[in-house]
C-alpha cells in the first residue's frame, strides 16, 4: 500500500499541478478498502486451506492424501473425488478472482484425472497445488513454504511438527498418504529392527528431508529433537543394518511439538509414551496415522 501511494503520488506530481481546495473537494482520493477487503477474503480462505497458525486439521492435508489415494480408488468412485473439488471452490468462494481461478485449477483436477487411475496426471496434481500456494504465500506461511524452502531458521516449529506427524506424504519421495512417521517406520522401525536392504535411496532421501526441517525450523528444542530422529537414518547410511527404532526419538519430538504448542489431530502411544501422529483412517482406508 505504500508503494500504491508512492506511485500515486509521483503520477499526480508528474502529469498536473497540485489541486486547488475545490478541485480536492470534487474530486476525492481513492481510499484503500477495496484492497484490505480482499487481502481479509484472500487470507481467511488461505488459512481455512493451509491451517494457519495452529496447522490443525487444514483442508490441504485433506487434499493431498486424496489426490494420493485417486491413482487405485479413483475409477472406482469418481464422485467422491469430484466432491473434493467442490470443498477447494467452497473455501475460495470468497476469495479474489486470482485466488479462486488457481482453487479452481486445483478443483478441476479431482474431477478429471481420478478416473484415470492409475494414469491419473500427479505433476499436474503438483503444479496445480504449487498455483495455488503461489496465490496464498503472500498471506499463508505453510503456502509460502509449499511454493519454495525460505530462510533457515525461519519455519514456525508448528508448521514442521505437523509436516512430520501429520501431512500425507504425497509430494514427498515416498508419493503415497501416509504421514512421514510411518513412512519412516518402514525403514528404520518404531521398534529396533534390521535394516531393509535395498532401500538407499529411500533412506538417503529421507535423511535429506530431515536435514532440510533441521536447518529451516525455528525451535532449538524442536531441531535437537529432529536430529536424533535423524540418526537411525544416517547410521543405516554409513553401514550400520541394525536400528534402535525410532520410538524414542519420536517420543521426544512430540514433546517438544508440545511444548511450542501444537496439537496434532490424532495420538497414538508408543510405550505407553504419547507420540503425536492422526491416526485415524479416511474411508478409502488411508493411513494418515503415525503408525503403519
Amino acid at each position: 500500500m505504500l508503494a500504491l501511494a508512492v506511485l500515486l503520488g509521483g503520477c499526480s506530481a508528474a502529469g498536473r499541478s497540485a489541486p486547488s481546495p475545490s478541485d480536492a473537494g470534487s474530486d476525492p482520493a481513492p481510499t484503500a478498502a477495496p484492497q484490505a477487503e480482499g487481502q481479509a477474503e484472500l487470507s481467511a480462505a488461505c488459512t481455512t486451506f493451509w491451517g494457519d497458525p495452529e496447522y490443525a486439521d487444514p483442508l490441504s492435508r485433506t487434499v493431498l492424501a486424496r489426490a494420493a489415494s485417486a491413482p487405485e480408488v479413483g475409477p472406482s468412485d469418481p464422485d467422491f473425488f469430484a466432491l473434493t473439488g467442490d470443498e477447494i471452490e467452497t473455501a475460495f468462494e470468497g476469495a479474489p478472482a486470482s485466488a479462486q481461478g488457481t482453487a479452481g485449477d486445483l478443483a478441476e483436477w479431482f474431477r478429471i484425472e481420478p478416473v484415470r487411475g492409475a494414469e491419473a496426471d500427479l505433476d499436474a496434481f503438483r503444479s496445480a497445488w504449487e498455483g495455488l500456494a503461489g496465490s496464498c504465500q503472500a498471506v499463508s506461511t505453510a503456502a509460502l513454504w509449499a511454493v519454495a524452502p525460505g530462510e533457515d531458521g525461519t519455519k514456525p516449529a508448528a508448521l514442521v511438527c505437523a509436516d512430520v506427524f501429520d501431512t500425507p506424504g504425497t509430494l514427498t519421495h515416498f508419493a503415497n498418504a501416509n504421514v512421514l512417521t510411518s513412512n519412516m517406520f518402514k525403514l528404520v522401525g518404531l521398534s529396533p529392527r534390521a535394516v531393509p536392504a535395498g532401500r538407499e535411496q529411500d533412506l538417503r532421501d529421507t535423511a535429506d528431508l530431515l536435514a532440510a526441517q533441521i536447518a529451516a525450523v525455528d525451535d532449538e528444542a524442536v531441531r535437537s529433537a529432529l536430529a536424533q530422529v535423524r540418526a537411525p537414518f544416517q547410521d543405516a547410511l554409513e553401514g550400520e543394518t541394525w536400528s534402535d527404532g525410532l520410538s524414542g526419538p519420536l517420543t521426544e519430538l512430540g514433546a517438544a511439538c508440545e511444548a511450542i504448542g501444537y496439537s496434532s489431530p490424532g495420538t497414538g502411544e508408543v510405550d505407553h509414551d504419547p507420540v503425536l501422529g492422526a491416526s485415524a483412517e479416511d474411508q478409502h482406508g488411508t493411513n494418515h496415522g503415525g503408525r503403519s
